[in-house]
């Protein structure tokens, strides 16, 4: 085993989630998308996840403001779509009519959740730390979404078949599978 000479969080890797927001109470205009890695569960009962955000970011303000976001989970397919959002602006882009992901309304959050996406949780913020360059929202998972297809023994989600998109060291893997690097679809 060597020890690297950086110390670095190789915790990898990490299934990409694209966390969703509405800037302006009940103003669909205002929706934005932006992909996350650093996503981890919290707490079982009741459910519980974490989100890390850049401090500062347009999703990191709206969501500290509003409190709510829906959480989906990308698959390979849709990885030039999910590169787009991570490094274009949402207060200067529609990211949902660049990219053509069909917005559903949540049931329990003002935010849209992503109809492509295997599966959508709907989550309310319960708290906020703010380390030094990051937020980090800790949510309460208020409904889980899992589209049918994708579905085996009742409720159980078929992982196997999502084809789940991974983010691990600047790096896009598809279930082991090395896709591309991030944001290699910049124009």
């Amino acid at each position: 085993m060597t020890v690297l000479k950086k110390i670095r969080n190789l915790v990898l890797p990490l299934p990409v989630m694209l966390a969703t927001c509405r800037a302006e109470k009940n103003d669909p205009g205002t929706d934005n998308i932006i992909p996350l890695a650093w996503v981890g569960i919290v707490e079982y009962e009741p459910p519980m996840v974490n989100v890390m955000i850049g401090s500062g970011k347009y999703s990191a303000v709206t969501i500290e403001n509003r409190k709510e976001f829906g959480l989906c989970m990308a698959t390979a397919g849709m990885m030039e779509k999910v590169d787009f959002c991570g490094y274009s602006h949402g207060d200067k882009v529609d990211k949902f009519k660049v990219t053509g992901f069909s917005k559903i309304q949540a049931e329990k959050i003002d935010a849209p959740l992503i109809k492509e996406c295997p599966i959508s949780l709907e989550c309310a913020v319960r708290d906020i730390l703010k380390p030094k360059n990051h937020m980090m929202f800790i949510a309460e998972v208020l409904a889980t979404h899992i589209d049918s297809k994708f579905l085996k023994d009742g409720e159980e989600p078929d992982l196997e078949n999502m084809d789940i998109l991974c983010y691990a060291n600047d790096q896009y893997w598809s279930m082991g599978r090395k896709l591309n690097n991030l944001f290699y679809s910049k124009y």
